[in-house]
């Protein structure tokens, strides 16, 4: 008896540790005097519905940005980690480009031998070589470039019509599909024409192409999948003892397999396209080293830029752009306005140009309020490198010390009544030129903003707008009943993704 109750004294000291352990860090916002979210686990703290995957991260933080409607900042802990949520604008403009050399890095790493394919991503780099990875990146979206790559976006645009019209010609009438689908086999084929020089087949048959199946398998949702984000984001410690990645392994010899035919077949032929695999092997002959990797530009470094063209490429966009189609299809009259617009340009610049889509101001409207009520990405979340005071609006002051997280709710933001009047009501007149005037600049923020914004922005917009004209030019769009409202977001995914999709019928005008 006596040694049962030894046992059992050892094991209450062992949960009593670990118990402390885990809480140990918990009243650290109490004493810098900063409200804290309610709800911490311990040893998950605020973490919890992403570990047990019951919600989206755009949920799940939205709800701890409204806990405290009235306070400049708010508190919450990152597993045992205390982290800071901004709700100041002037706070988050001060992150983002005031003293943006105290809050540099992004706060998620990745373990460049695990992952080369997204470790040169700019979202994920810190340090100096986030500005030469973004600078890279960059130098493909130049005016110029632009321009050229829409030529690939029209070759696309034609077989996405080409494909709609043999769906209703087979069904003879009215087609059920669903939008994420649509946009995504979109976004890979002009991924793969403009990035990597090659077809990428979506539109060719019922079956995906090549660069879809390895869309899918890279970013649809699965339990494995969540699983492994939240490791990877959140206990990097753990995942690179388990070597657990991001991309599969897959996709990984896909990419590495499509870059090395291509390159030989550029060296053997002698053949140059002004795309960005092209300025890989232009920085290859004149022996150039990569400073992200600090090597020369060799296949396995060419392969990981080319990569990333096609992961900031493909999901983004084809996100944003589905939800912006959802909403025309839930919204009869915006949809109407917009076809309106869509078809005078067209007219006036005697078919869908370049310039024809640069001229489609309602459709930014369009975009840009589709893009506030589901952007793709839920926050940003900036790592203190420099300790620094923070002082909101309201007066509430925080000293934050290197290493601290500071998180900016994108999704708190853009439906935030102090910002926006009727803000889960879908308005695009919410971005006419007056009324963006008078609203703060850092409240909207889909492509992030300051020195770490998307470099990839004006191509993501000029292809969802491209995309969306094509659409309006011969169908209309109207809501189907398979689509569950209101919208639910998937819990699997890090990213903002519709729960058993957005399905709209499609009838030709």
């Amino acid at each position: 008896m006596e040694q049962l109750y030894c046992v059992v004294a050892a094991v209450i000291a062992v949960c009593y540790l670990l118990y402390y352990y885990s809480t140990s860090t918990f009243n650290y916002w109490q004493k810098k005097s900063i409200p804290c979210a309610s709800g911490a686990v311990p040893g998950l703290g605020h973490m919890w519905p992403l570990t047990f995957m019951t919600r989206n991260p755009s949920d799940m933080y939205r709800d701890y940005y409204e806990q405290f409607p009235e306070s400049s900042m708010i508190g919450f802990y990152n597993l045992r980690t205390p982290s800071l949520i901004l709700r100041d604008p002037e706070l988050i403009k001060n992150v983002l480009t005031t003293n943006f050399q105290s809050f540099a890095a992004n706060a998620f790493d990745i373990d460049k031998n695990l992952d080369p394919l997204i470790a040169v991503n700019p979202f994920f780099i810190n340090e100096d070589r986030w500005k030469i990875s973004r600078q890279q990146l960059s130098s493909a979206f130049t005016s110029g470039k632009l321009k050229y790559l829409y030529e690939s976006v029209q070759g696309v645009c034609g077989d996405m019509s080409s494909y709609l019209k043999r769906l209703h010609d087979k069904s003879g009438g009215k087609v059920q599909l669903e939008l994420k689908d649509l946009c995504s086999k979109y976004t890979a084929d002009i991924v793969s024409t403009g990035a990597f020089g090659v077809e990428g087949g979506s539109f060719v048959s019922e079956k995906d192409g090549p660069f879809r199946e390895v869309g899918r398998a890279m970013f649809e949702p699965s339990f494995w999948k969540g699983l492994k984000q939240i490791f990877v984001f959140f206990i990097p410690i753990a995942a690179q003892f388990l070597k657990l990645r991001v991309i599969p392994t897959k996709a990984d010899k896909f990419f590495r397999g499509i870059v090395k035919d291509v390159l030989r077949q550029r060296e053997t032929h002698g053949i140059e396209r002004p795309d960005f695999l092209q300025i890989m092997i232009q920085a290859r002959k004149l022996g150039k080293v990569d400073y992200t990797f600090n090597e020369e530009y060799n296949d396995d470094v060419i392969t990981s830029h080319a990569a990333l063209f096609f992961i900031d490429g493909y999901d983004t966009s084809s996100t944003t752009m589905s939800f912006a189609l959802y909403q025309l299809a839930a919204h009869p009259a915006v949809q109407q306005r917009l076809r309106e617009e869509v078809n005078a340009v067209i007219e006036k610049y005697g078919g869908l140009t370049y310039e024809a889509v640069q001229d489609m101001s309602y459709m930014d409207m369009v975009l840009n309020e589709s893009a506030r009520l589901f952007p793709a990405f839920a926050t940003m979340i900036k790592r203190c490198t420099k300790e620094i005071e923070l002082t909101g609006s309201d007066g509430l002051t925080c000293q934050v010390t290197p290493g601290t997280s500071v998180a900016i709710i994108t999704t708190g933001l853009h439906r935030d009544p102090r910002f926006w009047q009727n803000p889960d009501v879908f308005d695009p007149e919410r971005f006419s030129e007056k009324n963006k005037k008078d609203r703060h600049k850092f409240v909207f923020l889909p492509f992030g903003e300051g020195y770490r914004i998307c470099p990839g922005q004006r191509m993501a917009t000029l292809q969802m707008k491209a995309g969306v004209a094509t659409i309006l030019q011969k169908y209309i769009l109207d809501v189907s009943s398979r689509t569950k409202e209101p919208i639910q977001l998937d819990p699997r995914y890090f990213m903002t993704y519709p729960l058993g999709g957005l399905w709209v019928n499609l009838t030709p005008i």
